[in-house]
Formats: structure tokens, sequence, C-alpha cells
């Protein structure tokens, strides 16, 4: 069996309090393992369309939603010592990760999930249930206390 070394993991954020506190696991984990935390948000274009303003507005409004995102997981990452960088990229959630992720050639991603139930998940989807699916790396689920 090959040696399992983490030295990337990609932490997804949207900003709420469960992409940060998937955020503090992926922190202890990089601090422990020696890697390299890359925060990525993802801006959803589709989003800009659906809130009925101007959709340079609604981009610029996202952005700076990415920014604000990105520096709460920085933040975190710097109380624990771990390096990080910081990813804004246009697309779909869920594609946009795994797409991502194999990029940069992730050793693990770690997802916040809202747990949301399995007729929510049928009807909605799930960013992180479809990320899970998608992945060609392990990713560490983490449920908000």
């Amino acid at each position: 069996m090959e040696e399992l070394k983490y030295t990337k993991i990609l932490v997804p954020t949207d900003g709420s309090d469960y992409s940060c506190f998937a955020a503090e696991h992926a922190a202890y984990l990089a601090r422990s393992l020696g890697a390299k935390i890359y925060i990525l948000n993802v801006v959803n274009v589709d989003l800009a369309f659906r809130s009925g303003i101007h959709y340079a507005e609604g981009m610029t409004e996202l952005r700076q939603a990415g920014n604000e995102a990105t520096a709460r997981v920085r933040q975190i990452c710097e109380k624990q010592g771990v390096e990080c960088e910081e990813i804004i990229v246009k697309g779909q959630p869920a594609d946009t990760i795994v797409r991502v992720s194999k990029e940069i050639c992730a050793s693990c991603i770690a997802i916040g999930s809202i747990g949301t139930s399995a007729i929510e998940r049928v009807l909605i989807g799930s960013v992180s249930e479809k990320v899970m699916r998608h992945a060609n790396c392990p990713v560490l689920l983490v449920r908000h206390k």
C-alpha cells in the first residue's frame, strides 16, 4: 500500500459557520501533518443572474462575499500557524470544487455540511454530497456542532 501523505488540503468556503467549522478541523490536520491549506470560494454565477439586480452588480457583491469568506478561513489558518493560499473562481460550486481539487492535486477536501435530510438532498441536492461522489481524493465531511 502506498504511504498516505497529506500535503494539500482544499477547504471550500461560503463564509458560513459550517465551512468555518470544517476549516478549523482542516487547520488542525494541516498543522499536525505539515500540510498547506488551499481556501476556495466559488462565485456562483447563477446567483448573480437570480439576484434581481444588474449582473455586474451581482457579481461584484458575490466577489466581495467571496473575499470575506476566504479571509475568515485565512484567520483560522493563521491562528493555527498553517500556510494557506486563497482561490476565488466562478462556477457551479460542486463541479468547481472537484475540478480545483484535481488541478491542485489535493490530498484531501475538508468541507462543511449543513446536514440536510434525505428528502432535501433528493429535491435540491447537496454540494458536499456531490463533492463526495465525484472527488478523486478523500473528503472530510464536517458536520457543525
